[in-house]
């Protein structure tokens, strides 16, 4: 199970499932930047979350079967991961600049 970072927090698989869990108990809780972060994620995959407010989230994660869920959990980590890749690879550019 590859890791990703936002900030100072590991995000993987069971980190997005318990943001999705206190989301569908207590769409009210205060939020951090991972949980934010995991949010906007969940946003980009399914469009018509844009705008959502956060009890639309929790209705949206609470209505979805257990295999739904596992798949898009997956999918949140793997667009997480790829975005991580993007960030890695820009400062390691920025590092080493190529001179000719």
């Amino acid at each position: 199970m590859a890791l990703a970072k936002s900030g100072d927090a590991l995000i993987d698989e069971m980190s997005i499932v318990d943001i999705f869990t206190r989301l569908i108990f207590d769409a009210d809780s205060d939020l951090g930047d991972t949980e934010i972060l995991v949010i906007e994620e969940l946003a980009q995959i399914d469009h018509s979350l844009v705008q959502a407010s956060r009890r639309d989230v929790s209705d949206y994660l609470s209505s979805m079967g257990v295999n739904e869920m596992i798949k898009l959990v997956a999918q949140i980590k793997r667009h997480i991961d790829c975005q991580q890749d993007l960030i890695a690879a820009n400062q390691s550019s920025q590092r080493h600049p190529l001179y000719r």
